[in-house]
């Protein structure tokens, strides 16, 4: 058993930022891909005629391949020489913002990715403000595409002021701002010399400085409703803890009504048996 808990990380960003592709060069670099993956890639981005494509590790339907987008999240299990990260890879897609939001609310961080060309757009911006929605406050940025504007420093910059006063605006203050290319995998893993301007850290340096996540029983309490059940003259809330911590007498605050109540009983029951009829446990 691993003595740290993963750190959950969620990837956001503008649709076709380069989100997948950073994450699969990035698993690359770590050697973590299955042996013989990088030359399927390379056949199969050279019968599309395209440059090898590393979005094609992540974007494995048919649908996404086609039209260069992620449709849905995908959880990989990242081990680093440090730490071991579940990144979630998340759709940058307007119409799919509903499977971003799905993914983001289990990650405790977040890696938010920026074209270096396109600068912040639409949902760059968005993603940001979800997140911290969210309450994902910990986060890394990526200007990735450095190759396509020659990975001049004045790029950069201008990226690094752009992406920060925006975050500053919603309250945001990312830990790193890293200059990337996922096609050349410059700066993921090691310096290189197509940087030699930066000093910062690598992204792998970045991701792996992040603190660690906090024990559930530590985080707020979040009791997603199920459902709620009559049991003679009492309402009972059905549903699970999936946060924080919740005990008789405390006292809850409902959003967005600002009503309040306070925890009378806990109850549980078996798993055969319907909760409305037969509980087998009660604490008062």
């Amino acid at each position: 058993m691993e003595r740290e808990t993963p750190l959950a990380l969620v990837l956001a960003g503008h649709v076709d930022h380069g989100k997948s592709s950073l994450l699969g060069r990035l698993l690359h670099e770590l050697d973590l891909l299955p042996k013989g993956k990088a030359e399927e890639l390379a056949t199969l981005s050279a019968r599309r005629g395209v440059p090898l494509e590393w979005s094609f590790v992540l974007d494995s339907f048919q649908a996404e391949r086609d039209q260069a987008i992620t449709l849905d999240t995908t959880r990989v299990r990242v081990k680093t020489p440090q730490r071991t990260l579940v990144v979630i890879d998340a759709p940058g897609h307007k119409e799919l913002l509903k499977n971003m939001i799905g993914g983001a609310s289990a990650a405790g961080a977040a890696l938010l990715v920026l074209d270096a060309q396109a600068g912040a757009e639409e949902q760059t911006l968005r993603h940001a403000y979800l997140l911290k929605l969210l309450g994902v406050r910990t986060l890394v940025v990526a200007i990735n595409k450095m190759d396509l504007v020659g990975y001049r420093e004045k790029t950069f910059r201008e990226r690094e002021h752009e992406v920060g006063a925006a975050l500053q605006r919603l309250g945001l203050a990312p830990r790193a701002i890293v200059p990337v290319s996922a096609r050349d995998g410059a700066n993921l893993k090691e310096p290189g010399a197509l940087l030699p301007w930066y000093r910062g850290p690598t992204l792998l340096a970045a991701l792996e400085a992040l603190p660690a996540p906090k024990a559930d029983a530590a985080l707020p309490l979040r009791l997603p409703v199920q459902d709620v059940y009559r049991s003679g003259t009492r309402r009972v809330l059905a549903g699970r803890v999936e946060s924080g911590t919740l005990a008789v007498g405390d006292e809850l605050l409902f959003s967005p009504s600002g009503r309040s109540a306070r925890v009378a009983s806990l109850c549980a029951w078996p798993h055969d048996n319907p909760p409305s009829i037969h509980w087998s446990s009660c604490r008062r």
